[in-house]
Parts: C-alpha cells; sequence; structure tokens
C-alpha cells in the first residue's frame, strides 16, 4: 500500500511543454480540470490505484524553441486519496510521505523531446521526501481551444495527458512499481481576464 507516493507528480503531472499555443505562453493549471493518478503493484499480486486531490501548476512554452519550454507542477502530499482512510493516514505519516516534514512533491522540466505535432517526451526532476531524480513523462496535447469560462478574447485551454512509470526505491520508499496519469487542462487568460476565476484560481492551490 505503500507505494502509493508515486502519483505526485505528479507528475507531475503535466508537463504541458508541448502545446500549440503562441511563443512564451504563459499557462497555468486550472484548478478545476485536472486529475493526478497512479496505480500500484503490490509485489504481483494485485493493485492499488488512488490520486492527489490538490496540486498546481504553471508552464511557459516557446513555440521558435520547444527544448526552451518548461513546467513546474507541485502536489500537496497529504492529499492523497486512495478510497481507504486507514490507508491514506498510514500513507501520510512519518513511514511514507512523512507529510508534515515533507508537505509538496514537485516535478519540474528538464528537457523536452518532441516525437510529433502533439507528442513527446518530458524530462525533468521529481523531489519527493528531499529525494531528487530524474524521470521521463510520455505526454500528448489533445486539443486547443477557447476557454468557455471566460468572458475575454484571447483566452483559450489546452488539453494534456502524461504519464510514466516511476520507482519507489529511488526516492527512499518502498512497495513496487507504480504507474502516474496526469490530465489536465492548462489556461492561457487575455490580460483583460486575468481576475476571472480560472486564471485567478489556478496559480493557487485549492
Amino acid at each position: 500500500m505503500q507505494t502509493i507516493y508515486i502519483a505526485g507528480l505528479a507528475s507531475i503531472l503535466l508537463v504541458a511543454s508541448l502545446a500549440v499555443t503562441r511563443a512564451q505562453d504563459q499557462m497555468v493549471m486550472h484548478q478545476d480540470h485536472y486529475y493526478i493518478g497512479f496505480e500500484v503493484d503490490l509485489f504481483g499480486l494485485f493493485s492499488v490505484d488512488g490520486q492527489f486531490q490538490k496540486a498546481s501548476g504553471t508552464m511557459r512554452y516557446d513555440q521558435a524553441n520547444p527544448a526552451a519550454s518548461n513546467v513546474h507542477i507541485t502536489v500537496q502530499t497529504a492529499s492523497i486519496d486512495t478510497n481507504l482512510p486507514i490507508r491514506d493516514d498510514e500513507l501520510r505519516s512519518v513511514s511514507f510521505f512523512d507529510v508534515k516534514n515533507h508537505p509538496t512533491m514537485v516535478f519540474e522540466s528538464l528537457e523536452t523531446v518532441v516525437k510529433g505535432d502533439a507528442s513527446g517526451t518530458v524530462i525533468g526532476k521529481l523531489t519527493i521526501k528531499g529525494i531528487t531524480n530524474k524521470v521521463a513523462l510520455h505526454v500528448k496535447a489533445r486539443d486547443r481551444r477557447a476557454d468557455p469560462t471566460s468572458s475575454g478574447k484571447g483566452s483559450f485551454v489546452t488539453s494534456f495527458e502524461a504519464s510514466g512509470m516511476l520507482r519507489p526505491a529511488d526516492f527512499g520508499l518502498r512497495g513496487g512499481d507504480a504507474r502516474l496519469t496526469l490530465r489536465a487542462d492548462f489556461v492561457k487568460c487575455a490580460r483583460k481576464v486575468r481576475a476571472e476565476p480560472a486564471c485567478q484560481a489556478s496559480t493557487q492551490v485549492r
């Protein structure tokens, strides 16, 4: 059960450096439209899945030089939810995530390798419980559309999906390998609507 630390990334995620947006667009992760989930293998017997309920993220995409794009995701470790309160309390304890001393997990992108118009790999550093390792996430930009929650022109949303495998042992944690899945909308707001809910709330953790 202890292996559920991985979802953090959450990875994670988010990793939306592959968006088809204008050069140097600043975007934020929409606080009502994201999912950071995980599935952990328990020694080949069965698996446990769950998610982290609280996270925030920002992204800058450089259209002229995609390798210079970057994404930053912060996950609140205490928000872990495996649909079993007793297990969640154990995972928050000093034996696992130790959320009092390590309240967040952080992913910072280092390199983007574009493999197609809307897909690629983002390599970044993930920090859990003060231990940092490189991880690779496979990313796909799903669509780009006007933001239906905004009344201003120039505000749009790009959806991303990212996934990757993580080894708990690399972060001083016990358990089998875990798969991370991230689905999120990143919002680019027009200047005149930056105070609207999607733009304002997305810069803060829920």
